[in-house]
């Protein structure tokens, strides 16, 4: 029974510390590259999502959050990691609490998605 109830408490702690939001960034990371939907939702305000404002400026346009992983695998790719994260995040542009756990986990995010993603995406 004590060993049980220390398992118990084991489970609760590691939920409470924030173990399972390192999973939640896959969730939105695999919703993103499950939308297929070839526009963007929430229509003009999600293709006017800026990925990159410097030194030019990047929109999303009217492409499929599975659109956008691949960009940004392409964009890891050629070095430039901030425009691959911001291809992420306008993969969640209709979503501000799931671009804010995109952003809290972005190395992470980063990882996961070469590591999950990466293979299927041909390199340019």
């Amino acid at each position: 029974m004590i060993r049980f109830l220390r398992c118990v408490v084991l489970v609760i702690s590691i939920t409470i510390l924030g173990v399972q939001s390192v999973f939640a960034y896959q969730e939105e990371v695999d919703w993103i590259w499950n939308d297929v939907k070839s526009t963007a939702r929430q229509g003009p305000a999600c293709m006017k999502f800026i990925v990159k404002a410097y030194p030019e400026k990047i929109v999303r346009g009217n492409v499929s959050g599975h659109a956008c992983i691949e960009k940004s695998i392409e964009s890891y790719r050629k070095g430039d990691q901030e425009e691959a994260l911001g291809w992420i995040l306008a993969g969640q542009c209709h979503d501000r609490l799931a671009r804010e756990t995109l952003v809290k986990h972005a190395p992470r995010v980063l990882e996961y998605v070469l590591q999950r993603y990466g293979n299927e995406v041909s390199a340019k």
